[in-house]
């Protein structure tokens, strides 16, 4: 009998540490999932045991090298951005490889308390989006049976405003603020939803205070009366004249009770909720909205990683002149990649609208096939493709593909960078 395919699964996948999470279709909540009991906390770590050869992954990797009784192996994802090949006794393993070990022990622990069910959609959310890791969990997760239909990868702060978002609504009355305090120091992100738009828009802004607290001053002030000071100082400064009606504070940083008297001051006026597991949970609920789409309503997240304008060409389908939707506004720049095959018809250049959906500004551009092989009308195919190399870089490149074995291809390419304003 085949596994039931229903489940919603979210995987905050971090340096030090991964969550999981899954969604619970009676509560309609995002459960973590846990190794042991309150062990949420997984160590992003692979081990292999001296003597057995047997791989192990997490706390009990981390025993292993304490123990001394196997090759550690941390730094997963460090390895996959530098492509760093690793030699664990005498066999060299790739850096993808070694992902796709982690990926299928954190799956397994997904079957311990689903044994009868497979994953129908999983989100890996990532605090920095680096494109050869992002292709890495891409590929580690496809030689696991889970390909990019069933898969999405995508930031913290993505994961962060689709958290906030699926919470009551009486929450996000206002605006929604995150202080997040990892081993890289503090950060501080507030969502705005603007309901004047429909659908509503909803955007953030990051501010970087981790020069100002670090990870390293935890050590350093073990009392904790600095690290208030300077924590309280900080959360004033930003909340100032600010309309904030929910504060979330998470990150290994706040693990300990050093930051709650704060915490508790700033509950005058608004919720405050301190965990370890907004990103895990906000990466569930975007599984969740792939697959009932507007769940949480209709909204456009904007981000850093988002693209806020459409790209669109002239053509002739199905016997009509048609706007052809090259690229749709409001995904990440990362995912988008279109090809499309045209047949010219006359001119040897091909126009492109790019329209910015939140102002709704038109630009046209023309890409111009200069040198293209003069063939009849109708007999020179061309491919199109779109690929980003940043939220606001599209590059485009076109590819002569000739007429079959009529006009063979000329082998010509043409290749256009736009700025998307």
């Amino acid at each position: 009998m085949s596994d039931l395919r229903n489940l919603i699964v979210g995987l905050d996948l971090s340096k030090e540490y991964t969550q999981i999470c899954c969604y619970n279709y009676k509560t309609l909540e995002a459960e973590s999932l846990s190794m042991a009991k309150d062990k949420y906390l997984i160590p992003t770590a692979l081990g292999v045991k001296n003597y057995s050869k047997d791989w192990v992954f997490g706390e009990e990797a981390v025993t292993c090298h304490e123990k001394n009784t196997g090759v550690f192996v941390d730094r997963l994802l460090e390895r996959v951005e530098e492509a760093m090949e690793t030699e664990i006794f005498g066999t060299s393993f790739s850096p993808v490889t070694l992902l796709e070990k982690f990926l299928r022990k954190c799956l397994q622990v997904i079957k311990t308390y689903y044994p009868g069910n497979s994953i129908l959609r999983i989100v890996v959310t990532l605090k920095e989006l680096q494109e050869d890791l992002i292709k890495g969990v891409y590929q580690a997760l496809k030689n696991l049976g889970i390909d990019k239909d069933r898969a999405l990868v995508q930031s913290y702060a993505q994961s962060y405003q689709y958290y906030a978002l699926s919470q009551s609504k009486e929450l996000w009355t206002g605006d929604i603020g995150l202080f997040d305090f990892d081993a890289e120091g503090l950060i501080y992100q507030q969502i705005t939803v603007n309901r004047s738009e429909n659908p509503y828009v909803v955007s953030l802004i990051e501010k970087s205070f981790k020069d100002t607290l670090s990870f390293d001053m935890l050590e350093k002030y073990a009392m904790g009366e600095n690290l208030e000071y300077i924590f309280q100082n900080i959360a004033m400064n930003v909340l100032h004249k600010q309309v904030v009606s929910t504060l979330y504070a998470t990150g290994i940083g706040f693990e300990s009770s050093w930051a709650d008297n704060v915490l508790k001051d700033l509950c005058i006026g608004r919720r405050v909720f301190k965990g370890q597991n907004l990103y895990a949970k906000g990466a569930c609920y975007a599984a969740r909205e792939l697959t009932d789409e507007k769940a949480l309503g209709d909204f456009v997240f904007l981000g850093k990683e988002m693209i806020t304008g459409s790209l669109t060409t002239e053509g002739y389908l199905k016997a009509g002149q048609a706007e052809i939707v090259l690229v749709r506004a409001f995904q990440p720049w990362y995912e988008v990649d279109t090809k499309v095959d045209f047949i010219l018809e006359e001119l040897n250049e091909i126009p492109i609208y790019i329209t910015n959906s939140l102002t709704k500004e038109r630009k046209k551009y023309i890409i111009d096939l200069n040198g293209l092989t003069k063939r009849p009308d109708r007999t020179t195919r061309i491919e199109l493709r779109v690929k980003f190399y940043s939220q606001s870089t599209a590059v485009i490149t076109v590819k002569d593909k000739g007429f079959g074995s009529f006009y063979p291809s000329s082998n010509r390419i043409w290749e256009e960078t736009i700025e998307i304003k």
